[in-house]
């Protein structure tokens, strides 16, 4: 089972966040159902075989020391009535980086974001993490701030990539939104 770890409220950005991106849908993500979207995972798969990542990674230049050592799976336009959304799997930059051809990005703005750490297995917290995310938010007093709305799965390497190559069943996502606080 899933569970919140900790939860912290931060001023973010302005960042630029480059990568690949699809369009897919939320019960897309496991990829035994077949689909006429692309899965997130085969879009994590050819990011890393690909070249995507070690592109960005030699752009260091342009990363910001304040931004997590990790990866990102960014999420935004969501669309109720098809359930459709963007998800890309790259980098939070500097908001000036120039973005490489053939590959998408999103400006992020000043924002407050709740930082969340979900811990359990691998696909519970996958699975889980916006809705307990949104859960842990409400109960510190704060709302989504749709003005600025994208949620944002982290894969640190402290508390995710370690963990998961020493065969660690349990782990922990970093999970991000722009949220403000209730008046």
């Amino acid at each position: 089972m899933a569970t919140i770890n900790r939860i912290e409220f931060a001023e973010f950005g302005p960042y630029k966040v480059i990568g690949k991106a699809i369009r897919t849908k939320h019960e897309n993500f496991n990829p035994i159902f077949p689909s006429e979207y692309e899965t997130i995972p085969s879009l994590w798969n050819r990011c890393y075989s690909d070249g995507t990542f070690e592109k960005l990674i030699n752009m260091n230049e342009y990363c910001p020391a304040e931004t997590p050592d990790g990866y990102e799976g960014y999420i935004r336009d969501f669309n109720n009535e098809d359930g459709t959304f963007t998800y890309l799997a790259g980098f939070f930059m500097k908001a000036d980086t120039p973005v490489p051809p053939d590959y998408s990005s999103f400006e992020v703005p000043i924002c407050t974001i709740a930082k969340v750490w979900i811990e359990g297995e691998e696909y519970d917290i996958l699975t889980n993490a916006h809705k307990l995310s949104i859960e842990e938010i409400n109960k510190h007093g704060y709302e989504i701030d749709w003005k600025n709305y994208f949620a944002c799965e982290v894969y640190t390497e402290a508390r995710y990539g370690i963990p998961k190559r020493e065969g660690r069943k349990t782990l922990i996502l970093d999970y991000y939104i722009p949220c403000i606080k209730n008046t």
